[in-house]
């Protein structure tokens, strides 16, 4: 005779509904852009805030201007965590962050974060765009992943309700 599953027990051990490192990746390279970003400050406190990414040469790419305290805070302690949603998946990146002021950089940050946009844009309103972005203290954070972490939590359902 087969036991039956507390209820519990698929919310308790959620290994199978991992995504692979393929589908993670391919939930970060997709809209919206916008991911929650976690660093530690100098006491050290944990802190977060939501942010526009783009992804390049196999980063995340966030921007800030060098006079923030979150590009101090890195400037000291690197180590970030990025959490990404879409529906009911998630992933967790972990990682450091590099600050970069590489003004070539900055521009390929601009233009992919413009392409990335749900709404065509003009010339015009695409130059206007890139103005807003070209201050003399913009810096990229690269984010280079060390770990993912993930959870699909419709197949978790799909399992509860399947028994």
């Amino acid at each position: 005779m087969m036991s039956e599953k507390p209820a519990w027990w698929h919310r308790q051990h959620i290994e199978p509904y991992r995504l692979s490192d393929a589908e993670a990746w391919k939930l970060i390279e997709s809209p919206p852009f916008y991911c929650v970003f976690s660093w530690v400050t100098r006491e050290p406190a944990p802190v977060c805030c939501a942010m526009a990414y783009v992804v390049l040469d196999g980063c995340v790419l966030l921007t800030s201007t060098a006079n923030r305290d979150k590009v101090k805070a890195l400037r000291r302690n690197p180590a970030v965590s990025l959490c990404f949603h879409r529906g009911l998946r998630q992933v967790t990146l972990r990682g450091r962050a590099e600050v970069s002021s590489d003004p070539q950089l900055v521009q390929r940050w601009v233009a992919a974060h413009l392409d990335g946009w749900d709404r065509p844009l003009t010339p015009e309103q695409r130059e206007s765009e890139t103005r807003r972005f070209l201050s003399p203290d913009r810096v990229i954070l690269v984010v280079r992943a060390e770990k993912l972490r993930s959870f699909d939590g419709a197949e978790m359902f799909r399992a509860e309700s399947s028994g």
